[in-house]
């Protein structure tokens, strides 16, 4: 064996050294980084919606809140009875609807006579966002009813 073989050896060898260490890091860098199209898109498994979230703490952890939340309702409407006496906790609703309409009516003639002897009363500001904010949960106690309704 000459010494001209033994360079040509040697320098395969460093080639194909080269062509793994290359290789190596190419690799891992793909497997760190999420590959995109031109550095704006993601490539197109992501966004095909085919990557396997289910080992991701995040998601096991968004999975686990709604479990909690749905566990949590369900108690809720056990524990009120709200299937068992639906129409009571409806007739519940109606009246409290009423009473604030007829609330808001008789206030009528209280903000009328406030008006009349001074319209920059502070108070009759006051009174004012109470009766908005009894008519805000007028609009929860409708949304209320057709969760009701929508119970089985």
């Amino acid at each position: 064996m000459n010494i001209e073989n033994i360079y040509t050896y040697l320098g395969y060898a460093i080639i194909l050294a080269l062509v793994y260490l290359i290789c190596k890091t190419l690799i891992q860098k793909r497997e760190n980084n999420v590959e995109r199209f031109m550095g704006m898109f993601e490539d197109t498994d992501k966004t095909k919606g085919e990557t396997d979230d289910s080992n991701d703490p995040h998601v096991k952890r968004i999975e686990q809140n709604v479990k909690d939340i749905v566990d949590e309702t369900n108690k809720t409407i056990e524990t009120m009875n709200l299937v068992k006496y639906r129409s009571h906790w409806e007739n519940l609703i109606v009246a409290m609807e009423d009473r604030i309409s007829s609330v808001s009516l008789q206030s009528l003639s209280i903000l009328a006579e406030m008006l009349k002897k001074d319209p920059n009363d502070g108070k009759l500001g006051t009174v004012i966002d109470r009766l908005n904010s009894l008519h805000k949960f007028r609009e929860t106690l409708k949304d209320n009813m057709t969760y009701l309704d929508g119970l089985k």
